[in-house]
This record gives C-alpha cells, sequence and structure tokens, in this order.
C-alpha cells in the first residue's frame, strides 16, 4: 500500500512539475466555451446536428493532444524545448548546498579570465571542506559560463539550493569584487556585497565572501581556520597571477595544453620563493604529465620531488604538499611512504577529491584492487558529479573480478559523462570517456556518436586520439583503431609499455601494424 501510495504521489509531483495540470485546466474552459458557442450558433446556421458532435469529439481529441505535449515539451526564455526527465537532481537540493559560478570580467581589456575563475574557484575549494557543506565541483558549477541561464534552473540542475555569481573588475593596482549568493528555490538574494580594495586584499576578500556564504547557510565551522586564506598567502600578488595562470591551464580540457602549465608555477616561485602552493602546483603539473605519459621520468621526476618537498617545508599542514609529495613519492617507487603520505593529506582535508583521487590511482597501480575501489568512491563522494574516479573505479572493480560493482561505476559514470557533455558541448575528453563505457555497456552506436564529436572537438589531441583507439579496438574495428593509435604516437607522446599492456588492444595487439607503431616509440620509455 505505501509503494502505491508513494508512485501516486511521485506521479502527481511530475505532472505538475511538467506543468499538464495547469495545461489541462486552461483547454478544458476554452474546450467548454468552445462547445456552448457551437451548440449556441450551429442550429441557426443551419449546420446539420452531427457537426456539434464532431466539435464534442475534436474538443476530446484536442485536449489528450494538448496534455500529451504538455509533458514532453516546455516553453522556456530559448523557445520550445523537451521537457527534461526527472533525474536525482530533481529531489529537494541539501540546504547547505551551494553551486559557485566563474566571476565575469569587468576589467577594461577582459584579459583576466584567469583571476576571476581562480578567485571562484579559491571559494570554492575552501567552501568544499568544511564539514558538511554540499559544492557543485568546479567541472559542473564553470559549464554556466556567459550563459544567462535563470538561477532556478542551475539549482535544478545541480541539485544545489544556492548559487553564487559575482564580477571582478581590476585595474592597476585596485581590484573590485561584487559576490551575491541567490536562493536557488526562488532565484531571491539572501547576500550581497561589495568589495573595493587593493589587490593584495584580494585573500581576505576571498574568506570574506566564504565566511558569509557559510553563514547565510547555516553551516557550523567545526575548523576554525578551514576558512583561513591568508594562511598560506603569497608576500607577492604578482606571484599569485602567475600561480592561478597555471591552474588555469591545467584545467584546460585538452591535453597539448598542460605542457605549458609548468612554467607558469615556476615563474611564480621566482617572484616568491616562499609560496608553498606554488611549489606545490608545480609538483602537481609535473606529476600529472607523467601520469598522462606526456613528459618522460627521468626529465622531470626530480624537479617534482624537490618542488613537492618545499611545499612541505614551507607548509606542513598543506593538504595539497601532501597529496603532490604523496604522487612523486609513488611514481618512485617509494610506495610505502606514499601511502603514508596521502594518509596524511586525507587526515589534514578529508573532502579534497585529489587526496582520494590519487591516493585510489597509487593503490590500483599496486594490485591494492580493493582499497582502489573504497577510495575511487570516496573521491567520488566530494564531488558526485564528477565522473572520471568512478570510471577508473569500474577498472579496479574489474581487477577484483566483482561484475556486479564494475558494472554498477560503469553506469554510474556513463550517466555523469552524458550529462557533462549535454551541458558542457566542448567537453571532448567527457565524450570520448562516455564513448569507451557505451562500449563496455552494450551501446557501440551511441560510443560512435561521442567518438566522433571528440575527434572534431580535438581533432591532434593525444588523449584523444589514444582514447578514440581504444574505443575502435574494443568494438572490433582495428583498421580504424590502428590508424588513430598511429596519429596518437605521431604527436611525440605516450610511453611504449603502457600502450603494450593496456588490455583495450588485446584484439590488435598481435597485428603487423601494431608491431610497427611500436616500434617507433623508444623502447627504453616506461611509464612510471
Amino acid at each position: 500500500m505505501r509503494d502505491w501510495a508513494e508512485a501516486l504521489k511521485n506521479t502527481l509531483d511530475e505532472l505538475r512539475r511538467r506543468r499538464v495540470f495547469r495545461v489541462a485546466v486552461v483547454f478544458l474552459v476554452v474546450g467548454w466555451v468552445a462547445i456552448q458557442v457551437a451548440g449556441a450558433t450551429f442550429a441557426p446556421l443551419g449546420l446539420p446536428d452531427w457537426s456539434l458532435k464532431l466539435v464534442i469529439v475534436l474538443v476530446a481529441l484536442s485536449f489528450v493532444l494538448a496534455c500529451a505535449l504538455a509533458w514532453t515539451y516546455d516553453i522556456t526564455s530559448r523557445g520550445i524545448e523537451r521537457t527534461a526527465p526527472a533525474t536525482a537532481a530533481t529531489a529537494a537540493a541539501p540546504e547547505a548546498s551551494v553551486a559557485i559560478l566563474p566571476f565575469t570580467d569587468l576589467s577594461e581589456a577582459h584579459d583576466q579570465d584567469y583571476f576571476c575563475d581562480g578567485l571562484a574557484e579559491e571559494i570554492l575549494n575552501a567552501l568544499a571542506g568544511i564539514s558538511g557543506m554540499r559544492v557543485a565541483s568546479r567541472t559542473s558549477s564553470f559549464r554556466f559560463r556567459g550563459t544567462d541561464t535563470d538561477a532556478r534552473d542551475i539549482g535544478r540542475a545541480l541539485n544545489v539550493a544556492s548559487i553564487m555569481e559575482g564580477s571582478v573588475r581590476k585595474s592597476g593596482e585596485r581590484v573590485r569584487v561584487t559576490a551575491q549568493l541567490i536562493d536557488a528555490g526562488n532565484g531571491y538574494h539572501l547576500w550581497s556585497e561589495n568589495f573595493d580594495r587593493r589587490l593584495e586584499d584580494i585573500f581576505a576578500i576571498q574568506e570574506e565572501i566564504a565566511r558569509s556564504v557559510a553563514q547565510a547557510l547555516r553551516v557550523s565551522l567545526q575548523k576554525p581556520d578551514v576558512l583561513d586564506l591568508e594562511r598560506n598567502a603569497p608576500s607577492n600578488v604578482r606571484a599569485y597571477e602567475f600561480y592561478l595562470r597555471g591552474r588555469q591551464i591545467q584545467a584546460m580540457k585538452s591535453t597539448n595544453n598542460w605542457q605549458s602549465a609548468p612554467e607558469m608555477f615556476r615563474r611564480a616561485i621566482e617572484l616568491d620563493p616562499a609560496y608553498a602552493q606554488a611549489h606545490a602546483g608545480l609538483a602537481d603539473s609535473l606529476t600529472g604529465l607523467l601520469l598522462w605519459r606526456l613528459v618522460r621520468p627521468e626529465d622531470v621526476l626530480d624537479e617534482a620531488s624537490a618542488a613537492a618537498k618545499r611545499a612541505l617545508e614551507l607548509a606542513p599542514d598543506l593538504a595539497e604538499a601532501h597529496v603532490a609529495h604523496a604522487n612523486t613519492l609513488s611514481l618512485a617507487g617509494s610506495d610505502d611512504e606514499a601511502t603514508a603520505a596521502f594518509e596524511r593529506a586525507i587526515a589534514l582535508n578529508s573532502e579534497l577529491y585529489e587526496a582520494h583521487y590519487y591516493f585510489a590511482r597509487h593503490c590500483y597501480a599496486h594490485g591494492q584492487f580493493r582499497r582502489a575501489v573504497d577510495e575511487f568512491e570516496a573521491a567520488h563522494r566530494t564531488r558526485p558529479d564528477e565522473f572520471q574516479a568512478l570510471t577508473l573505479g569500474m577498472n579496479a572493480a574489474d581487477a577484483l573480478g566483482n561484475e556486479q560493482d564494475s558494472a554498477s561505476m560503469a553506469r554510474r559514470a556513463l550517466k555523469l559523462a552524458l550529462a557533462e557533455a549535454e551541458l558542457d558541448p566542448e567537453n571532448g575528453r567527457a565524450r570520448y570517456l562516455a564513448a569507451g563505457l557505451q562500449a563496455r555497456l552494450g551501446d557501440p552506436e551511441g560510443g560512435q556518436r561521442n567518438i566522433d564529436v571528440a575527434l572534431r572537438l580535438q581533432p591532434e589531441d593525444f588523449g584523444t586520439l589514444y582514447n578514440a583507439a581504444c574505443f575502435y579496438a574494443q568494438i572490433g574495428d582495428a583498421n580504424r583503431a590502428l590508424e588513430l593509435l598511429d596519429r596518437a604516437v605521431d604527436t611525440g607522446q605516450g610511453f611504449r609499455d603502457w600502450i603494450e599492456h593496456d588490455h583495450d588492444f588485446d584484439a590488435i595487439r598481435t597485428m603487423p601494424r601494431f608491431r610497427e607503431i611500436m616500434s617507433r616509440l623508444d623502447s627504453s620509455s616506461s611509464h612510471p
């Protein structure tokens, strides 16, 4: 009985959401008027008796059609659109939940996107570190850059109760920041403030905004210093700008851009040698290139290790520095020390996505598949709208032989990847990872469409070419797989032993062309 009542309630809620009741009432009124007019005028006009019956039948049929159209389509500010299906995101958002949108650049030259993004991301990261606070990920909230999407629509899309947006006007040594917090349920302002300060005060501004958001959402700070954004601030604000440029490059969707990120962090360190986050950023950017097999360990691992150690010397309690140090230890083969460093990072900040995500990768690389699954799931919990952790967690579940967990992770990851691709059509990575998941779940046609889009968006990107080759190998198109792998290797990136041991290529590994492609890679190269 309870299940029946719940099903009825859900049906009624969905009818209300799709405005079917409203259309039905309006149509019944209009239809009744039409029938009354027909009844009063048809006889005097000499029309046959069946004419009135025809009107009644047409009104009835039109009523059904109107309700069906109301269920399927919606009239929005962008015109007539298909009504989005109800998902978990339509459930009531947690009260203490927020999405931080990228700040708008109002500077005269409109060249401060990196600064605007960095300001928003610092606030986002600070709020995400508060226990009990749910913050939409950067990837999710930054999709709405430059759009005029209503705050209520954003709230529904991201399942958050509030939206924070703002603008930055930077001129010389002055900066003006406007920030406002909006109730995603009704579109009204919860809080708004203008800050007109010197550029060097930007860290104090970020902290004030973060504290105001937490206060407006009635979140208690169990750790009073969690929003102390000035404790690791650089002494040179120009160093901070280079640091933000480096982070912006790291956030780009194309792997081909990432190789310029380390130079930004090096320049920040030159300006402020005591800037711990810049050292951690340098280590992160170099290890990221190593993990993606875009550079050789012998070329950058020593520099990455030194940067991570320096970050820890300068800020022993900086969780990000421990993650950077752990990654360099893992890449250097110091497994136990890496595990200890990852665990320390998680102890310092259990809400830090990177700590769980990279620890999971470390565990997976060393055969600790059960712990890898747990850490990938933990990473996903900190960013529930992000799909990459689930995608890699699926592989760890495969290694355990746990088909049920693997399939569950694949389905959840695919749903999120497709949602991201829909909201951000320029996201090639979401497309090609979705394609691999679709091939796995028995939808090669859907995967084909996403691979085509990814290749059109990023035709020379190593990550795109390589994953497209994996997709075609999975679905049995050996010629296309080899063609794309050939193009990927021609970019000068990739490591021989990684490609030779990638299970996606099992079906083509013995083919002469595969061996020829491998022969062009330096046999001394080894994946870290």
